[in-house]
């Protein structure tokens, strides 16, 4: 469960040339990441300036070799996407969407997944914010 708030992360944190370097703070709400003190999965991650202007390198990255994403549109405000993990303990695809400013993102991924007749689909919800400088 800690890759697909990786993935999540990462996805929504740093795939973005309009928003700002620096140390941020995600908050993912999930039914797939189970938070033990209860609401959101709260973490920081530095975004580099390298990352901040190269989306493409930072969405492989973080897809690893489990999923793939595709279908990536920035329009400047909103950055929309599809992915697809076809190697993960059930198979999911779906679809994000996330409006975002220097400072500030937030946005939604869905998934869906199928295993022995049973469907799932899930909507998980992420947002951050930039809290500074990135922490040495």
């Amino acid at each position: 469960m800690k890759r697909w708030f990786f993935l999540l992360s990462f996805i929504c944190g740093s795939a973005y040339a309009g928003i700002d370097p620096g140390q941020w703070e995600f908050s993912v709400e999930s039914p797939l990441q189970k938070n033990p003190n209860g609401g959101p999965v709260v973490k920081e991650r530095c975004i580099s300036p390298e990352e901040a202007a190269d989306p493409q390198k930072v969405l492989a990255d973080a897809a690893g070799d489990r999923c793939q994403l595709a279908n990536a549109r920035d329009n400047g405000a909103e950055y929309t996407f599809e992915v697809n993990c076809p190697k993960t303990r059930v198979p999911v695809t779906g679809s994000g969407s996330v409006r975002y400013k220097p400072d500030s993102l937030d946005g939604h991924i869905d998934l869906v997944g199928e295993r022995q007749g049973f469907r799932l689909k899930t909507r998980s919800f992420v947002s951050a914010r930039r809290l500074g400088p990135c922490k040495p």
